[in-house]
């Protein structure tokens, strides 16, 4: 059926039912006999109900609904479509043309209210009696086998209505939903979406052998860690696939929830409290919201391919920046993230740009092109190991290029640039650690004198980066072990992608020029733990299955990381979950000293314990006071 075809037969069957129940609005509240002094309206009215209805149904957007899908939000739109015509004929008929012409007679109220009700029951029945008949004479590749698996959802709410629905309306789904599973005493024994809330969440083990299901959905986005945690721990060696829907900082609410579903990761049972940002709120008065600063501009991502430059697109991404610029040196990478924010959101306008930021004639020509904004500096060498081995890189990228990004950002006009730094820059013992800590310093000196606002976010690990440990054991793991720690005592801190991303980009509501603020890590955590539960959360039993294997500290590696060094100070800002930190500003040519010292080192092939001392020298020199 072609869609101009499919329209009219929506219009005809509205345009009957605004007319029938007009018609009959008038029979039934007189009984079958219309009085006299109503007979012409009755005539006249349910003919221009017709007209009227179609063309405010029209306005409010009814007729580019999927009659298929149709759901609450469409039941909705139709509810204000019919009350707002019931309510305009109502006032015309009864308020307005009885001032013209003093004799007339006006819809009585029983009729609008009878017309109003059959209108909407019969509008809204058709709908949802399309919906039920496709539902059930569409036939999917796995209505006629046995391939379809079979599931429970743990989690009556919203967000478990949401996904059996969307089960429900997909023919291809190769799900179906034997139960819910709810800790709620209320609801037990009742029906969601026509399918049965079986039990408590303690009774998954037994439910679930009773109905032979072989997937568990997790559909809880506002469960504790803990709670997913004693889920993961009461379904170990049971057979089926243990699943889960997101938290509240990784979901998207303008996709399919069927497609969020993935299998449970480190990240959900890690124990760290959820953290829940509204962007668009404002703090100090002194910045405008988040959202207010990125909506409608054009804003630059460094290292928008890397596990921290990619989330903070997609964050960016709901805020509807005018023009969002994805810089990156690997090509793979960029496409990947372009191709993604592509699908996910379809209006965004993006621009991939492949350049290396120690090039800064290639950088001033990124500047000079497309002037950004705003500024999301992510791109850096993390790997502490590597950057040992190769430290001119480290002190070229992160130093070097950090550097020509904050000047070209000065000269530009840019009006907040935000460079993402770590908690290794704190007190150093490593390349990496110290480059970033030179970075922090050239980007705080170039803040004296500029007007572009300059911030520094610092924060611990981020789970499942590709810097991190975490996809390291999942090898490890994937391979029979052993996991491999440095060291039993070792602790990081660690927090999700998301919620990293979504602190760094509510800093601009935060944050004054030239300061460093530092997210709030939580408690840091044991490696060695975190390699039991990762043998745990694969169906493994730690020690017995797959070995931990003590290996020593690498070089440059420390035991413990901390957020704030010797020299600074925290102190809490207006968000509960940013500090400040308070330190001695550099003078404003403390990068230009740092640069040139750095380059005679590197110039002059120095050794790594040479160089080391020479960037140590570095550092002192940006603690020096600004005059």
């Amino acid at each position: 059926m072609s869609k101009h075809i499919y329209r009219l037969g929506q219009f005809f069957l509205d345009g009957a039912v605004a007319f029938l129940s007009c018609y009959l609005a008038y029979l039934i509240r007189f009984e079958g006999d219309v009085a006299p002094t109503h007979e012409s309206l009755a005539i006249i009215l349910p003919g221009i109900a017709i007209i009227g209805r179609l063309g405010t149904q029209t306005v409010f957007g009814l007729y580019q609904q999927i009659w298929r899908l149709f759901g609450l939000k469409d039941g909705i739109r139709l509810l204000y479509s019919v009350t707002v015509y019931s309510v305009s004929i109502f006032i015309i008929t009864r308020l307005i043309i009885p001032q013209i012409y003093l004799s007339f007679v006006g819809i009585p109220l029983g009729v609008a209210v009878i017309d109003w009700s059959l209108c909407l029951l019969a509008m809204a029945g058709l709908r949802l009696a399309r919906r039920w008949y496709k539902q059930k004479l569409t036939v999917s590749p796995y209505q006629s086998s046995s391939k379809k698996r079979r599931v429970l959802v743990i989690g009556a709410g919203y967000s478990g209505s949401k996904i059996v629905q969307e089960i429900q309306l997909n023919p291809y789904s190769p799900l179906t939903v034997m139960g819910f599973l709810d800790d709620d005493s209320s609801k037990i024994g009742r029906k969601i979406e026509g399918i049965k809330v079986l039990g408590k969440i303690s009774e998954i083990n037994k439910l679930a052998e009773a109905y032979q299901i072989e997937e568990v959905i997790v559909a809880m986005p506002s469960a504790s860690n803990e709670k997913i945690c004693n889920i993961v721990e009461a379904t170990q060696g049971m057979p089926f696939k243990l699943k889960v829907l997101p938290g509240r900082p990784e979901i998207l609410t303008d996709t399919p929830f069927t497609n969020q579903v993935r299998d449970i990761q480190i990240q959900d049972i890690l124990g760290r409290p959820e953290v829940i940002l509204d962007f668009r709120e404002e703090f100090n008065g002194q910045f405008p919201s988040a959202y207010e600063q990125v909506f409608e501009s054009r804003v630059l991502v460094t290292g928008a391919g890397g596990t921290i430059g990619s989330e903070i697109c997609r964050q960016l991404a709901r805020l509807k920046p005018k023009t969002l610029l994805l810089l990156g040196r690997g090509e793979n990478s960029i496409f990947k993230i372009k191709q993604e924010l592509g699908r996910l959101f379809p209006e965004l306008d993006t621009v991939t740009i492949i350049a290396d930021i120690r090039h800064k004639q290639r950088m001033d020509t990124v500047f000079r092109i497309w002037q950004p904004e705003l500024v999301f500096h992510a791109a850096a060498h993390k790997h502490v190991p590597l950057m040992q081995e190769n430290p001119t890189e480290s002190l070229e990228n992160n130093v070097f290029g950090t550097g020509n990004l904050a000047q070209l950002a000065a000269e530009y006009g840019v009006k907040t640039f935000v460079m993402i730094s770590t908690d290794k820059a704190v007190n150093s013992t490593n390349f990496m650690g110290l480059s970033k800590r030179l970075a922090e310093l050239t980007v705080k000196s170039l803040s004296v004198k500029s007007e572009t606002r300059f911030l520094i976010v610092r924060f611990g690990n981020v789970l499942g980066s590709r810097g991190s440990v975490v996809p390291i054991f999942k090898e490890q793991i994937a391979r029979g072990g052993p996991l491999t720690v440095t060291h039993r005592d070792m602790t990081r801190y660690f927090m999700t992608t998301p919620e990293a991303s979504q602190l760094v980009i509510q800093s601009l509501a935060v944050g004054k020029s030239g300061q460093i603020l530092i997210l709030d890590m939580g408690e840091p955590v044991k490696i060695y733990d975190l390699a039991q539960r990762m043998i745990e959360l694969a169906g493994f039993i730690p020690e017995k299955d797959i070995p931990i294997k003590i290996v020593g500290c690498r070089p440059g590696e420390k035991l413990h990381e901390s957020l704030v060094n010797d020299s600074e100070k925290a102190f809490d800002t207006e968000h509960p979950k940013i500090m400040g930190v308070s330190e001695a500003m550099p003078s404003s040519d403390a990068w230009q000293e740092i640069k040139e010292e750095l380059a005679q080192a590197i110039d002059n092939n120095l050794s790594s314990e040479e160089l080391w001392k020479r960037a140590i020298s570095c550092q002192k020199r940006g603690y020096k006071i600004k005059s």
